[in-house]
């Protein structure tokens, strides 16, 4: 493996490398460029051609063209060496699965899988068949390596197990289903379409059922059209694009990135031409979507039916993106047209409707005077769509335009557009600080369970006659403290009888009781303050939803404090 390495390294350079996602200037000897893992506007990010090595000097990133590579593409060394390879013309050879470690084998399998899909598909007319009534060719069924699965309980996985993959891999790379009988295939039935990672690495698949009869589970009354691979060590559905390893050249060539929904958009719109188009694979669009398409460019272009529904659709993905200060344009299609529909009956009219993308405020002060002629509901619509975009752009003079715009669409002076739009802005900073301190809040019943073992464990020291704990006493006064701050369920109704029995059946011959006891009265702090933080936090997004920016702000302050606390008491600060 060294070898090669060393061969791509010495037939590769990071200036040409980085200079792909990156607008590179001379520095003296090396070159410099805003950094692009981290959000700046002067430059501090810094290549040395001779040295063959970047740094940045903001977030302290660094390291040589793998580790520059893997960072931007989000991938791992395996992922970021195959780019870099294709790149210098060098053939990477894999090794039989199993023969390095279990992730290299989920990868296999779900090569050999893609491979098994493939080789089916020909021996299935219906399935080509409903390929080809779609509008796709044969050569773009091979581009994309569509294939099928049959209807058939193990095929895939006998096959698998041929050529050497074990059941546990299967179940791993979510190929198969474990059932009290065995196991049998996810996907029966399926039109399939593999998910690659930006190196293109089958990752997961999506299946479109061909037949309503088929795929159906043992008992199931109906099969769902779509079925995705589930969540697994290599694929997050948050942070995987439908054909972004196809797509990506051409994104950074045309510098915009088409977002589309479904697999079928996205095919038609490459046949199309226009090939930087990916799709979020009928997922919601997260930031972390968005952060993969940030590194090939900044712009992109969604495209929906122009009326209210369509807006209410794209309405998220554009908030998201303006968050993130991202260029965003609206390709419109004719009513009740999806971009399937038109890159398959008039691709010409597709590429003219990405060509001629409007910028998404411009669009709306365009579109929602012809959806809503009375003033009063032109009025609502605008302060509900408008106005919390134009509070989302980072750019002063670009919100100072387009204040005036509205004022002049309403008919009125800008002050009042301005109060919204500053009421609108610290709300969404408010809604994002607010993001930051989520946490998976563990069930209150954990919290009755430890009050449960420590009262237990209180009460039967306190009944013998050579108690293990040293002071009672004093673990009797944190435990009451505690018990002030969150009052639990009344623990008369469980027999004091039953809470020493489970005590003694716990701590019996421990030596170490005064720690577990200390460890009991830790975890029960933490979870106080975690049930207070989610308290606040449903009483901070009530806060959000009425407009109350100065009761937000406040129970921010709070949400903060308290996530302080609990970050400290993980720690062992407190």
């Amino acid at each position: 493996m060294s070898s090669i390495i060393e061969d791509i390294k010495s037939r590769l350079n990071i200036v040409d490398v980085a200079g792909g996602y990156l607008k590179l200037e001379k520095a003296g000897g090396s070159f410099k460029a805003c950094c692009p893992f981290h959000n700046e506007r002067t430059p501090s990010f810094f290549i040395s051609p001779s040295r063959q090595t970047y740094h940045c000097f903001g977030c302290n990133k660094g390291g040589d063209i793998i580790s520059f590579v893997e960072e931007i593409e989000g991938l791992d060394f395996q992922g970021a060496l195959k780019v870099l390879a294709d790149r210098a013309g060098i053939t990477l050879t894999r090794e039989r699965p199993g023969a390095k470690d279990e992730r290299d084998a989920i990868y296999s399998a779900l090569e050999l899988a893609t491979r098994f899909y493939e080789a089916v598909l020909p021996k299935f007319p219906e399935a080509g068949a409903y390929l080809t009534n779609r509008g796709l060719t044969q050569e773009t069924v091979k581009h994309f390596r569509v294939g099928f699965a049959p209807d058939e309980w193990r095929s895939l996985g006998d096959f698998l197990a041929k050529k050497g993959i074990s059941e546990s891999v299967m179940e791993r790379a979510g190929l198969i289903v474990r059932s009290p009988k065995g196991f049998y295939d996810r996907f029966r039935g399926r039109i399939m379409f593999p998910i690659t990672d930006s190196s293109g690495r089958v990752i997961a698949f999506s299946g479109r059922i061909l037949k309503e009869e088929a795929g159906k589970t043992l008992g199931a009354s109906a099969s769902a059209k779509y079925v995705n691979s589930p969540e697994t060590e290599v694929f997050h559905k948050s942070r995987a694009l439908f054909g972004l390893a196809l797509a990506k050249e051409a994104i950074r060539h045309a510098n915009a990135c088409v977002l589309v929904e479904g697999q079928m958009d996205l095919i038609l719109s490459h046949q199309a031409g226009v090939k930087n188009t990916v799709a979020s694979s009928g997922t919601a669009l997260t930031s972390e979507h968005l952060d993969l398409i940030k590194r090939f460019t900044k712009n992109i272009i969604l495209a929906f039916d122009a009326d209210d529904a369509g807006m209410r659709a794209s309405h998220r993905a554009v908030e998201i993106a303006l968050s993130q200060d991202m260029s965003v344009r609206i390709a419109r299609l004719p009513k009740g047209m999806d971009p399937a529909d038109v890159a398959r009956k008039n691709p010409t009219m597709w590429i003219d409707a990405v060509k001629n993308a409007k910028q998404v405020i411009d669009l709306y002060l365009e579109l929602l005077p012809e959806l809503h002629t009375e003033k009063a509901e032109l009025r609502e619509k605008v302060s509900e769509i408008i106005v919390p975009f134009v509070a989302l752009l980072k750019s002063p003079i670009d919100q100072g335009h387009y204040v005036g715009e509205v004022a002049k669409l309403l008919g009125i002076k800008e002050e009042p557009v301005w109060d919204e739009v500053k009421k609108r802005a610290k709300m969404a900073n408010v809604a994002r600080e607010a993001e930051k301190l989520e946490y998976k809040v563990a069930p209150i019943s954990r919290q009755a369970r430890i009050i449960r073992t420590i009262e237990g464990g209180l009460r039967w020291q306190e009944g013998i006659a050579e108690p293990a704990l040293k002071n009672i006493p004093e673990y009797r006064a944190q435990f009451a403290k505690l018990l002030e701050e969150s009052p639990p369920d009344s623990l008369e109704t469980i027999s004091s009888d039953e809470l020493i029995f489970e005590a003694e059946a716990r701590f019996h011959g421990s030596e170490h009781m005064e720690k577990e006891l200390n460890e009991l009265l830790h975890n029960l702090k933490e979870e106080i303050l975690r049930e207070k933080f989610t308290t606040k936090m449903t009483e901070l997004k009530q806060a959000e939803i009425k407009g109350d920016v100065s009761l937000a702000e406040k129970l921010l302050a709070e949400c903060q404090a308290i996530s302080k606390e609990i970050h400290a008491l993980t720690k062992n600060i407190i």
